[in-house]
């Protein structure tokens, strides 16, 4: 093995560490070896030194062909990980030097870098027909990584097809059988014209003949994503009848089940990685149909019939470690995606009741995400926050369960919650981040009893309390606006006060309004002195137009923010333009030379609108803002229901809107992603109304 090995110029070339790299041979061994723990140093340091953080240098060149040796090498275990590392060398894609270049302002420096990428890239992809040879070899594990480096890698995916095809039907091993359907996917979405319709019915030949489980959840995941239309109509039967084995699988005899085998523990981040998985799986009781079920999820994207109805079937299963599995996806699906009903964010309630502590911690928070749709379940919130009101001290109450779940009802607006908070203000317990939200969603009426302890509460802060704490109940108060406080919080607008505490306090006087004369003076000397910075000024007119409705000295510092090149100038700007609306009229050329110099800049067609009612000017923006910049739609809608019949135009967007299953700000992002639920809401009620008052 390695037949010259030696003869290469190692201490010519060089990878992230050094300019030699003389140590890259014993790498190359160290994989070879029959000793777990050296192949995992060695291909620890293959990933943090000759491919680190996914870089190629000439050293990595050099090493490929080892790498397919070893591959090639029967009696070399571990083979399916060296795939997995030619796969990360040869890069997602054949690398565009445009893309790869700029790293360095020499073009032949750069050039020299780019090189190595397009090298490996050429060598590694130009010799992918050599995995096809390995299909059918004894190791399972190499088996199950062939496929995808297939379909990843070589230069005919036609022939990888007709290669792949014929391996169903004689593989044996659950996880390369499930990584030939993946592939069999994968070249189906990445060639649709060619393979599309030949690999659609081989995978939903999987689906309905496969007596495997898992496979056939693999299967209705790649149809989802390359041939839904193939998919059967009881989807979300079929994979709950895979969950529901999946569970008496797992929860069958112990001497049916056949110990993993274990591996030394290395110092390396390869042992490191391997452990968090399985340390995670332990944790919430999953195993490898959890993870299908999540693919499966993904891949079904905006089918919502599908994705609720197996939703539903997750959160009534009688598999904990599914259900964990069932409560992430809700918040992930029910913040994504608009629910045909009320069915799924009472089925994630009814977790709270399973007297599953974790269980019911991790609910609770995705109640919190969903809580402007979740109206349905706040009697369940309200029990729970008087069955669970002992188990709360001061410090850290809002991560208890009492907490979360106090925390989920109020923002439902629920008035219930107000006894409870003003006991947890009382008694000196944390002062939650996002107080002033929970104290909007209640209301000002409803959460009026706050008032008087969170008033002592700011008053009781001493200078050196954190700014983030006197923040927090400043906003509140200023939701509340309670005659008492005002004097307290104009004191908090001293020159001792940091700029956090003075963006609060000047708020909390614009939601006072004119029963906030007597901060008048202090108003004014904000706005004029020269010692003010530019945000303070803004905040300070913004509230001089609220308290006194002023005019002049408000106009001077937005006409100057106007210009301003900073992103919070220049939004705050509008946004007080938008609240002095006809009475901005001399600042109206300036609003038509931003709003025409920009044609999605919604902030500032919005602010047009309010000043001038100007829709000829004005709609067009929002029209093309509405389908270029989807998170500008709620500020939009709103604008048009104020337009009344002028936004006609408008109607088809609208109705869209309204027959989209996916929410507005939804970008199909993946990951741990959770939307604002409650600015879809507004958005879709601003279309509902637009259309009861114009529709045809």
């Amino acid at each position: 093995m390695f037949t010259g090995i030696e003869e290469v110029g190692w201490a010519s070339m060089g990878h992230a560490y050094t300019d030699s790299a003389t140590d890259v041979p014993d790498l190359l061994w160290g994989l070879a070896s029959d000793d777990p723990a050296r192949r995992d140093i060695a291909l620890d340091g293959m990933y943090g030194a000759v491919h680190h953080q996914g870089d190629v240098y000439d050293s990595t060149v050099a090493c490929i062909p080892f790498l397919f040796e070893l591959v090639a090498t029967p009696t070399v275990a571990d083979r399916d990980a060296v795939v997995g590392l030619l796969r990360s060398i040869a890069g997602e894609k054949e690398p565009d030097p445009e893309e790869l270049g700029g790293i360095f302002e020499d073009e032949e420096e750069d050039a020299e870098w780019i090189q190595p990428f397009l090298d490996a890239s050429t060598l590694i992809r130009g010799r992918a027909d050599f995995f096809l040879d390995l299909l059918d070899d004894p190791d399972a594990e190499l088996r199950a990584a062939l496929p995808g480096a297939l379909a990843h890698l070589h230069s005919d995916p036609a022939r990888v097809f007709a290669a792949l095809r014929p391996r169903l039907s004689v593989e044996s091993d659950p996880e390369a059988a499930r990584a030939l359907a993946r592939a069999i996917g994968r070249l189906a979405v990445d060639h649709a014209e060619t393979l599309g319709a030949e690999a659609g019915p081989v995978l939903r030949d999987i689906v309905d003949h496969t007596t495997d489980p898992e496979l056939r959840m693999t299967g209705l995941a790649q149809l989802a994503r390359c041939a839904p239309d193939l998919l059967p109509e009881n989807t979300a039967e079929l994979a709950a009848e895979v969950m529901r084995l999946a569970y008496e699988a797992k929860h069958g005899p112990e001497e049916d089940k056949e110990p993993e085998p274990q591996r030394p523990r290395t110092d390396t981040m390869v042992s490191y990685l391997r452990e968090l998985k399985a340390e995670h799986r332990k944790a919430v009781d999953a195993d490898v149909a959890d993870d299908l079920l999540e693919e499966l999820h993904r891949a079904l994207g905006d089918r919502t019939e599908e994705r609720f109805d197996l939703l539903n079937e997750q959160l009534c299963s009688r598999d904990w470690g599914q259900r964990i599995a069932a409560v992430r996806m809700s918040g992930l699906l029910l913040t994504g995606w608009r629910a045909p009903n009320d069915l799924p964010v009472a089925l994630l309630a009814r977790q709270l009741v399973e007297e599953e502590p974790e269980l019911s911690e991790r609910a609770l928070g995705e109640l919190c995400y969903v809580a402007p749709i979740a109206g349905v379940i706040a009697d369940i919130l309200a029990v729970c926050v008087r069955e669970w009101d002992d188990e709360w001290e001061p410090d850290g109450w809002q991560r208890t369960l009492y907490g979360r779940a106090l925390e989920a009802l109020a923002l439902q607006g629920d008035e219930r919650a107000v006894p409870a908070l003003v006991d947890v203000m009382a008694e000196g317990g944390d002062i939650p981040e996002y107080l002033a939200r929970w104290v909007g969603a209640i209301g000002p009426e409803a959460a009026a009893p706050l008032g008087p302890v969170l008033h002592r509460r700011l008053a009781a802060l001493t200078p050196e309390a954190p700014s983030r704490d006197r923040s927090c109940l400043i906003d509140a108060l200023g939701v509340l606006a309670p005659a008492g406080t005002l004097p307290l919080i104009i004191g908090m607008l001293g020159d001792d006060q940091g700029r956090m505490t003075h963006w609060s306090a000047l708020r909390a006087l614009t939601r006072y309004g004119r029963s906030a004369g007597e901060a008048a003076v202090r108003l004014r000397e904000l706005v004029a002195s020269d010692a003010t910075s530019t945000e303070v000024a803004l905040d300070a007119a913004e509230a001089l137009w609220a308290v006194t409705g002023e005019v002049e000295p408000v106009l001077s510092v937005v006409r100057e923010a106007l210009d301003s090149d900073h992103w919070y100038g220049r939004s705050a700007a509008l946004r007080i333009l938008g609240a002095l609306g006809p009475t901005g009229a001399p600042l109206a050329p300036w609003l038509r030379e931003l709003t025409a110099a920009h044609d999605t800049n919604t902030p500032a067609a919005v602010a047009l609108w309010k000043v001038t009612g100007d829709a000829e000017a004005v709609l067009p923006v929002l029209l093309s803002a509405w389908t270029a910049m989807p998170k500008s739609r709620p500020a939009t809608a709103a604008c048009l229901v104020e337009m009344g019949s002028a936004a006609a135009p408008a109607l088809p967007l609208i109705r869209e809107e309204l027959s989209s299953v996916r929410r507005h700000n939804n970008d199909n992002s993946t990951g741990n992603m959770r939307y604002d639920v409650a600015s879809d809401e507004a958005l879709l009620r601003d279309c509902r109304t637009i259309v009861a008052a114009i529709g045809d």
